[in-house]
């Protein structure tokens, strides 16, 4: 009876080592993937994880301040955290400047108002998500799946988007 038991749990514990390894497949930078995981640092010192946003639908955004696109776009960006602002989805753009000192710069004089965290090594962008382009950009569901993805800059606060973003706030 003892080795039955014995098998059984040896046995659980392989599916359930077989089963992690195929949802690890699953994650990636193309649409229907799971995005990657992030966790990095906001301006104020708090670690922000993508998978504490589960439940919310997410734009990630990747940009530099030295970046001629990704600073043009950035009021658009503004513009589409606060139409969406009292609803589960979030803005949360990425910087991969080497220093914080000019992304708060550009954040007071822009007055951004939505979660910028910080990639100064540039691990998340480069080892995660495939960079180099930038701006880099990707819609995340609320179950975590990418719905789209996007390079160069974009016009975040167009019609087009906003339609996109309030059809998958509607899939629950």
């Amino acid at each position: 009876m003892r080795s039955l038991s014995y098998r059984l749990v040896l046995l659980l514990l392989l599916l359930a080592l077989f089963n992690n390894d195929v949802s690890a497949t699953d994650t990636g930078t193309d649409v229907g993937k799971y995005a990657p995981a992030v966790e990095l640092l906001d301006l104020n010192g708090k670690t922000i994880s993508l998978s504490s946003l589960k439940g919310t639908a997410v734009l990630l955004n990747f940009w530099s301040t030295l970046c001629v696109p990704c600073v043009e776009e950035m009021p658009s960006l503004n513009r589409l955290s606060s139409a969406f602002k009292d609803s589960d989805f979030r803005v949360i753009a990425v910087s991969i400047d080497a220093s914080d000192k000019p992304v708060r710069d550009f954040v007071l004089k822009n007055k951004i108002s939505f979660t910028i965290l910080l990639d100064k090594d540039k691990e998340v962008f480069f080892d995660q998500y495939a960079g180099p382009t930038l701006p880099a950009s990707y819609l995340i569901d609320r179950n975590g799946l990418i719905v789209d993805k996007y390079t160069g800059k974009r016009e975040w606060d167009s019609a087009e988007i906003r339609d996109k973003i309030y059809l998958l706030l509607r899939k629950k």
